[in-house]
């Protein structure tokens, strides 16, 4: 009815416009229609490293996908340059993880159910599913700026009998249930009076016949002083108690912490558990070590539910700190955790009695503390998202998503309220926190927020304002990549402006810490992994350097650096610390160059970081070198308590391996004053020669084990997405950095024969692994709210039709069933060897009914 109103012109015309408007909205396919697979074609180890694989494309729309899209993914491991079979797409590195899939112009339309097949081959071996192309969106020509998850994306990666057939020629550990239980066959259940009361080990303790009980009341008792423990005392005993808690007179309590006659120390407290309970200490911190030691030793089932009744075996112990720096280092810049997720963390480290909280605040990947003045850092650099270019936020690194405003690992910050809210709850636990900053590397995230805010006072016409904190050359040329693959992430150190925002940030950070009533006493600056190539063709640098009487060439441009940072901190008050490298120079030896302690800041008091001592890569001395040459040092070995690094080779066990892997038995393993036997095998499996090991290796002078401050476990997040799975990665191996860090070294570290040492140690460590499954794991699923613990996977073993089966942690209770079915906490016990037919399916499980990840025993070979 409406054509006989509109003349037959008019009416062509809405036609076609309607037509041309319902063709422009249907222009591009739905992304959910669009199914995307990826292909492990083939991994090999030896003669070459390198895997084949492939992403199949298939339009599953009903209209035409044309080759007007780009595909971007994530994957930390893929060769920057991988080869392509086919020459019609590029796949293309941009940075860091982040990598684009670009067809070429004679990239076939895509009809309704055609597909497209393409293949690369990528220079390493694929050892874990994790590290598979990731996140993948897909960004089409006429939206440039926005774009869309590809939900319909499908893995087939490595399984553990691929891994088998491939690693069978190497000496590389894959997790086979034959393995694993080879690696537990000397593990026994024992008594809890035949291992540690509590972890970490106190120096001292002696266990007494009976129990304290109490019902009904609980009354306490603080000497003046202790006010803030009686406080934390109350709340525990509150927590668990359903009776009555409350202070009475010195005559009257159940429970006293009073003031030592004698000096304990600092940290070291003596717990008296008889008719009565006394914590004695001689300073604030030993009394809340007491009070912590105290409730290890309540049983686990007051955690889960409030008793009626306590019930505390008797005991006396005496204790105190090895070392006194015992840290923990949390990177939120690569990924970011809640503040909430950080106060959780912090209370886990004061109940297991670690003492400095490293807090890793910005990196290439983002910036994460509000710094007045400087809006653009959080505004810009604290922000995850797809952009056609890296301008006004970063890129979805670590598979973090095309939308930076539903990106809560990628996107996210603290507000200078939320980190003096963590400054004070520190202080509460005596933690004490050092910001991290990492200069002159790492530093994308604020370099791209300082090119944004010098674009901006440059529109507003204020010069001055847009090169006050300027942090790069926009005429450097220097070809480089960093280590994790970022091009452009290293400041310009030439220019005053790099020193002036490196000045204004830490004044804030200082105002923050004054805030909170607290003194910054360290600030790390990071200063690892600088490119080789950074500077070299930068005019502003070329003209520093001419120009400057103390620097002749770019290579003593890092000496000059640290003079100018550590001679601020000093103004300030404030020690400076960085990463092992701000206390190396490289020198000329034999035709190579080796780094080497720097004499120049020896005695500048210099607080270092020594992660480097992977045993194979020559610097398992390195900490003992800088110790020796008066630098003071922080003992962070990667190969050992670095707890990124993944649990084990199982591929669908997520982590790093750069620097092999690293478990409970791991950390426990770790040797701080004697590194060269931290390890029995390198990251490849194969058997440590420690005598040729230790051969032109630099021990620790009797000065230099002065020097050695402490220990520090390290959580780097690139694969850390979220608090569960940093509660996975932490526990339970972040108990063996525990262990290490409070308790004397046990007894098989000072053994000089191998074997012997050994045999001795395999004896501690059944103690150990005991505590932890008997009583630390359980504890775990209910304390402070309970955490995401790993629980690991059984060993087995078939023989003569009957399966053995064992687990790292004795304590933890073996489950299975026989019929394929789900494992569940009503599955049989494992209590004895089963007779198998087929495949038996076995997991792990804590008292609670907490359980691990599934695993199967086959008759045929027990994996």
């Amino acid at each position: 009815m409406i054509r006989q109103f509109i003349s037959p012109a008019l009416y062509f015309l809405f036609i076609s416009c309607f037509i041309f408007s319902c063709s422009s909205n249907q222009g591009n396919p739905s992304a959910d229609d669009l199914k995307i697979e990826w292909e492990l074609l083939e991994n090999s180890i030896q003669p070459e490293q390198f895997h084949r694989a492939s992403f199949t494309i298939t339009n599953k729309s009903k209209q035409n996908l044309n080759p007007d899209w780009e595909i971007f993914f994530n994957s930390i491991f893929l060769s920057v340059k991988p080869d392509l079979v086919d020459q019609k797409v590029i796949i293309e590195h941009l940075s860091g993880d982040f990598f684009r899939i670009k067809p070429m112009e004679d990239f076939p339309v895509l009809s309704p159910e055609e597909q497209f097949v393409i293949e690369y081959k990528s220079g390493n071996f694929l050892n874990k599913n994790s590290h598979a192309p990731d996140a993948l969106y897909i960004v089409f020509a006429n939206e440039s700026d926005q774009g869309h998850p590809l939900v319909n994306y499908h893995k087939k990666g490595v399984n553990l009998p691929s891994m088998v057939k491939v690693a069978a020629e190497s000496t590389l550990p894959i997790p086979t249930g034959n393995f694993l239980f080879e690696q537990n066959k000397d593990l026994k259940r024992l008594h809890s009076r035949e291992f540690s009361p509590v972890i970490p080990t106190p120096k001292k303790y002696e266990w007494v016949e009976g129990s304290w009980e109490k019902a009904s009341e609980i009354t306490f008792y603080a000497d003046e002083g202790y006010e803030a423990q009686t406080l934390h005392l109350e709340k525990w005993l509150k927590e668990i108690f359903e009776g009555n808690v409350s202070s009475v007179s010195k005559e009257e309590a159940d429970v006293l912490i009073i003031n030592s006659s004698a000096d304990l120390g600092k940290e070291g407290y003596n717990l008296t558990i008889g008719e009565n309970i006394l914590i004695e200490a001689s300073e604030p911190a030993g009394a809340f070590y007491g009070i912590q030691s105290l409730m290890a030793l309540v049983p686990v089932e007051a955690f889960a539910e409030r008793v009626p009744k306590l019930e505390i075996p008797k005991i006396k112990i005496e204790d105190e700190p090895r070392f006194e720096y015992r840290g923990l280092f949390l990177d939120v810049a690569r990924n970011f955790q809640s503040k909430e997720a950080v106060f959780k963390l912090l209370d886990l480290m004061a109940f297991y009695k670690l003492n400095v909280f490293h807090f890793n605040l910005a990196n290439d990947e983002g910036w994460r503390i509000e710094i007045p003045g400087l809006p653009e850092l959080t505004a810009v650099g604290s922000k995850r998202g797809h952009s056609a270019e890296e301008k006004d936020f970063l890129w979805p690194y670590y598979g973090s998503g095309p939308d930076q405003g539903d990106s809560p690992h990628g996107t996210g910050f603290y507000t200078t309220d939320d980190f003096v809210d963590i400054l004070k709850y520190a202080n509460k636990r005596h933690i004490e926190v050092i910001p991290e900053i990492g200069v002159p590397a790492h530093s994308k995230a604020a370099i791209i927020a300082m090119r944004s805010r010098y674009h901006q006072k440059m529109e507003a016409g204020d010069e001055h304002a847009a090169m006050e904190y300027l942090l790069e050359d926009f005429e450097d040329t220097s070809d480089y990549l960093s280590a994790q693959n970022f091009r452009g992430n290293t400041i310009c150190i030439c220019q005053e402006s790099a020193f002036n925002f490196y000045g204004k940030v830490v004044d804030e950070i200082i105002e923050l810490f004054s805030e909170a009533g607290l003194p910054l006493k360290t600030f790390h600056t990071g200063g690892d992994e600088v490119p080789h190539g950074a500077w070299t063709d930068s005019p502003v640098c070329e003209k520093f350097i001419q120009e400057s009487e103390e620097v002749s060439s770019v290579d003593d441009l890092r000496n000059y650096f640290y003079k100018r940072i550590s001679k601020m901190f000093a103004e300030r008050n404030i020690q400076t610390a960085g990463w092992e490298e701000i206390g190396q120079v490289e020198v000329e030896e034999e035709g190579k160059r080796v780094p080497r302690p720097n004499p120049e800041f020896a005695d500048a008091g210099f607080r270092v970081h020594a992660w480097n001592a992977v045993a194979g890569w020559g610097g398992e001395d390195m900490a003992y070198q800088l110790a020796n040459e008066g630098y003071e040092v922080i003992f962070c070995n990667s190969s050992n308590i670095y707890f990124d690094l993944a649990y084990d080779l199982h591929p669908d066990e997520p982590g790093h391996l750069w620097s092999g892997h690293v478990n409970l038995q791991t950390a426990w393993q770790t040797v701080p004053l004697n590194h060269f036997i931290s390890n029995d095998r390198d990251m490849y499996g194969r058997e440590i020669d420690i005598d040729e090991l230790v051969k032109n290796k630099v021990r620790l002078s009797n000065e230099g084990k002065k020097n050695i401050k402490g220990i520090s476990g390290q959580l780097w997040t690139e694969t850390v997405k979220g608090q569960d799975m940093m509660e996975y990665y932490l526990l339970p191996k972040m108990l063996g950095l525990v262990e290490r860090a409070w308790a004397s070294d046990p007894d098989w570290t000072s053994v000089s024969d191998h074997e012997s040492r050994k045999a001795a140690r395999a004896e501690d460590w059944n103690k150990f692994a005991n505590a932890v499954g008997q009583r630390e794991l359980p504890r775990l699923d209910f304390i402070f709210g309970g955490f995401n613990t790993r629980l690991p996977k059984p060993g087995t073993f078939v023989k003569d039709g009957l399966m053995h089966a064992n687990v790292e942690t004795p304590g933890l209770i073996i489950r299975y069933t026989r019929d394929g079915s789900q494992v569940t906490a009503n599955s049989p016990e494992y209590s004895a060897p089963v007779p198998i037919e087929g495949k038996v399916m076995l997991r792990v499980f804590t008292p609670s009914g907490k359980g691990g990840d599934i695993s199967s025993c086959d008759k045929w070979d027990g994996s």
